[in-house]
């Protein structure tokens, strides 16, 4: 059971490196309180990576992965634009629980389908131990995102807000149309 923990850790905590779900977890954290954030990502991470375990190869069965990275992608897109667009309140606005929920409804929309759920939902099916899974990911996950909250809320919150918000709204349109792309393109040439 320790070895599916520990292979578990180690998958999720390298795949998720520099992944989309760390990317937003950063972003959020330059304009929000880094614990709402923190929480936002690991709630919505626990659904996700407890679908993952829990369903096994449900969603793979019914929903192609490709109609399931597209719609995220343009979520994403939706989402970049949304960042553009947005006036920024003053610092004394953003309070009450906005991080937590905006954090955690784009960390659960960026998971959804990803990778590192993918392969928890390998690992969960193929070691059998599925709570050791779910929780190795959800470690490897927490180390993760506590990396990138901090970075976000010490040195990149620093920069001017503008350029803040048309850099999240650049990497958010641009991750998500990478997802279509990457998706689409190979199912539409072949």
């Amino acid at each position: 059971m320790f070895a599916a923990a520990l292979a578990a850790f180690i998958t999720v905590f390298v795949a998720e490196f520099g992944d989309k779900t760390q990317l937003v977890s950063l972003s959020m954290a330059c304009r929000y309180p880094p614990l709402q954030v923190l929480a936002g990502a690991m709630a919505a991470l626990a659904v996700v990576i407890g679908l993952a375990v829990a369903v096994g190869g449900f969603l793979s069965a019914y929903l192609p992965h490709t109609l399931i990275a597209v719609i995220s992608g343009l979520v994403f897109i939706v989402m970049g634009i949304f960042s553009y667009r947005r006036q920024d309140k003053p610092d004394e606005e953003c309070s009450g629980r906005d991080g937590f929920i905006q954090t955690m409804v784009m960390v659960f929309v960026a998971e959804f389908g990803d990778k590192t759920q993918l392969a928890a939902m390998f690992l969960a099916a193929g070691l059998g131990y599925p709570g050791a899974v779910f929780g190795g990911a959800m470690l490897a996950m927490f180390f993760n995102h506590l990396i990138a909250v901090y970075i976000g809320s010490r040195f990149v919150s620093r920069l001017d807000p503008r350029y803040l918000r048309i850099g999240t709204a650049v990497l958010f349109c641009l991750v998500g149309l990478i997802m279509v792309l990457w998706e689409a393109l190979p199912a539409l040439l072949s």
